[in-house]
C-alpha cells in the first residue's frame, strides 16, 4: 500500500518538475532588470527618392520672321524656334529628383551570447540529494 502511495508522490513530483516552466514574459522581465538599455530605440533614417519623367509639349504658331528663343526656369524648358512664317514651341519638364527623409524610432535590440553558470549544477545535485533522502525517508 504505501509503494503506490511512493509512486504517486515521485510521479506527481516528476509531472510537476516537467510543467513548471518559466514563461517568456518571466524570461523578458529578467533580461530587462539585467540590461534596460534594451528598451531604448535607435532611429534609422530612411530616405525616399522620387524622380519624376521628362514630358514634352509641342505647338505651332505661324509668323513672318526668323528667330530662337530658349527659356528654362524651375526645371521647365520653352525653346521657342520662329522661321519665316512658322513658330516651333518646344516645352520640355527636365526630370528632377526629390528626396524625402523621415526618422523613425526602432527598438534596439541587444544580442548576447548565453552562458551557463554552475550555479543550476549545484541547485540540480541540492535538489537530486534531497528528493532522494524523501524517498529513502518515505519507504522505509
Amino acid at each position: 500500500m504505501e509503494v503506490k502511495w511512493v509512486r504517486r508522490i515521485v510521479g506527481a513530483g516528476l509531472i510537476t518538475l516537467l510543467f513548471s516552466a518559466c514563461g517568456a514574459k518571466y524570461h523578458l522581465n529578467r533580461a530587462i532588470a539585467k540590461d534596460p538599455r534594451i528598451l531604448d530605440s535607435v532611429a534609422l533614417k530612411v530616405d525616399t527618392i522620387v524622380i519624376t519623367e521628362n514630358k514634352a509639349l509641342r505647338d505651332t504658331i505661324i509668323l513672318q520672321e526668323y528667330d530662337t528663343i530658349t527659356l528654362e526656369r524651375n526645371s521647365v524648358r520653352i525653346k521657342l524656334n520662329r522661321l519665316y512664317d512658322t513658330i516651333r514651341i518646344d516645352a520640355q519638364c527636365l526630370p528632377d529628383t526629390i528626396k524625402i527623409q523621415k526618422e523613425i524610432k526602432v527598438p534596439q535590440v541587444v544580442y548576447q551570447e548565453k552562458t551557463f553558470s554552475n550555479k543550476y549544477i549545484i541547485y540540480l545535485i541540492i535538489s537530486i540529494i534531497l528528493y532522494t533522502l524523501l524517498l529513502i525517508k518515505l519507504l522505509k
